[in-house]
């Protein structure tokens, strides 16, 4: 990679920190459901395995199956359920504003955090997947989404897997891509990365990018993606 490529990345994941930081989502299948967890499980962060989140949080869901798209009612109690059976499910997330000082990072607006250095509103969606399907295989949403362009259950350890980062229902370049936790890239004209398979069971792919705002709450809004699906341990 060249050093202004390894430049724009490191500026990238510079910016997309807090969000990784404070949100790493999963979700699990449990007696016929979707259950959305955040914490610290599949993540090479510090901290608590499972941490609670207001189930308000979730503003949308989608279920992709055969029968097509669907809009399923998501629980309003922690951990947020939800029922069905998808090829693939998104949760679209929206956890508000963070502030971050010298010693800690709080939700809060920066207007209302004494010793402020910035703040940020987080907008986050979590897929995942749990068949390759024609529905799978399409965005979901509209918001920032990570898209497999082959079929991901046929890889193995050491293989490769192109994705495609979307915002709006378009590629997008210059998003900076994570595996595992570990940056991977940044997305081409295409809006498309190479991300190599390291090991068997839960896979995470990160998607995250900033814009500015001109706003006493926050500085940016941070948006970030996430894509799930299991392999073979």
């Amino acid at each position: 990679m060249s050093s202004a490529k390894n430049a724009a990345l490191a500026c990238l994941l510079l910016a997309a920190a807090p969000m990784a930081a404070a949100h790493d989502y999963w979700v699990e299948k449990n007696a016929g459901a979707y259950v959305l967890f955040q914490g610290h499980v599949h993540s090479t962060h510090k901290g608590e395995e499972r941490v609670p989140y207001d189930p308000a949080i979730v503003k949308a869901v989608v279920c992709a199956n055969e029968a097509g798209n669907s809009a399923p009612p998501a629980g309003k109690t922690y951990p947020v359920r939800v029922s069905g059976a998808c090829a693939a499910i998104l949760f679209e997330l929206s956890s508000g504003y963070w502030t971050q000082t010298l010693t800690d990072t709080v939700p809060k607006p920066r207007n209302e955090v004494r010793g402020a250095l910035r703040g940020w509103r987080s907008e986050e969606s979590i897929k995942r997947l749990d068949a390759w399907t024609p529905a799978s295989a399409k965005p979901l949403g509209e918001g920032l989404e990570l898209l497999p362009l082959d079929n991901p259950f046929t890889l193995k350890p050491g293989d490769k897997l192109t994705v495609q980062v979307n915002w709006r229902g378009k590629p997008r370049r210059g998003v900076a891509v994570a595996y595992s936790g570990d940056a991977r890239g940044v997305t081409d004209a295409q809006g498309r990365v190479n991300v190599r398979v390291r090991h068997g069971g839960v896979q995470i792919i990160a998607a995250s990018f900033d814009e500015a705002l001109s706003d006493p709450l926050a500085d940016k809004v941070v948006r970030g993606a996430l894509l799930q699906f299991d392999l073979p341990k």
